[in-house]
């Protein structure tokens, strides 16, 4: 596993998704740099909230009809062709895909819970954004871009294939009095194109979808704080801008 591979499992990681040796590895990496470790923290603290924000109290009955199956089934250990036990599999996957495999995850399950907890009241709407991210973040093409700055945090998703693109912001501080947070596209076919106006929940998280195929051609994406109601084209400089590969 290269330098640049072990920096890429921070996601995987928080997610609980390495497989051994993988993970002892890794672990004996974070102990050595504070970077990795800071990203680790604040991907389990964002995982954990998620949790808190969607959590149910299971039915009662479930523990008993759990624990009445579990005496039913017997777990038995791997075999080989010889029948002797087999050996721990290793991950197929390459570590570049598992990384990149569990940041997707993580983008979604967040992105759905801003969907949720926004949305909650329409039903509908709900259910075709979550439909549109699933079909973004299955592409082949589909890049993820993070940034951040000042306490505000981005993640976009795109597949430039399909012409969609997913925005999940964390951190937004309401809005100033009469004003409203917009959403641009930049440097594609058209100057400027808004994705439309955001406005964050009671804990800073917002997201937004673009099915225009106006990503396509994109070059960066933008959120410019724009007259309630929102612009033609942007009035003011982004507090936020990130690039496009």
């Amino acid at each position: 596993m290269t330098s640049a591979d072990i920096h890429a499992l921070t996601g995987a990681y928080a997610l609980n998704a390495i497989p051994e040796p993988e993970r002892a590895a890794f672990e004996r990496h974070l102990a050595e740099c504070g970077a990795c470790a800071q990203e680790v923290a604040e991907l389990q603290a964002t995982a954990a909230r998620l949790g808190e924000a969607v959590a149910e109290s299971p039915p009662p009955a479930m523990k008993a009809a759990v624990m009445a199956r579990i005496r039913d089934i017997r777990q038995l250990p791997p075999v080989g062709s010889d029948g002797a036990a087999a050996p721990p599999a290793r991950s197929p996957w390459p570590v570049r895909i598992l990384g990149m495999a569990a940041a997707v995850l993580l983008v979604v399950s967040v992105s759905l819970g801003v969907v949720l907890y926004q949305t909650r009241a329409d039903l509908a709407d709900t259910r075709a954004q979550a439909a549109v991210m699933s079909e973004i973040l299955s592409a082949g093409d589909a890049e993820l871009v993070t940034g951040a700055v000042d306490g505000l945090s981005g993640t976009v998703v795109y597949s430039r294939e399909r012409g969609d693109i997913l925005l999940l912001a964390d951190g937004v501080p309401a809005a100033p009095e009469g004003k409203t947070y917009q959403v641009w596209l930049m440097g594609g076919r058209t100057p400027f194109h808004s994705v439309g106006l955001v406005t964050p929940d009671g804990r800073g998280r917002a997201a937004i979808v673009d099915t225009t195929g106006e990503v396509a051609s994109a070059t960066n994406v933008g959120i410019t704080i724009e007259p309630e109601g929102g612009s033609a084209a942007p009035s003011t400089e982004p507090i936020m801008q990130m690039d496009l590969s």
